[in-house]
């Protein structure tokens, strides 16, 4: 239990993260319950998930 809370707090963090840098690298996601969802479940993968479909579809 304590793994997966430290995990969702470091999906969240780096769904922060690249929004916070997004206006250096051109790429942020848009905070909504999906990406709240897959970062928190997911924690770093999940970010790293939704930038490559972000960067793919977009």
């Amino acid at each position: 239990m304590k793994s997966f809370l430290i995990s969702a707090a470091l999906g969240l963090l780096a769904l922060a993260l690249v929004n916070l840098t997004g206006q250096y690298t051109g790429v942020w996601i848009p905070v909504n319950r999906l990406s709240l969802a897959a970062s928190g479940v997911l924690g770093v993968p999940g970010v790293t998930l939704l930038v490559i479909l972000n960067t793919l579809l977009l």
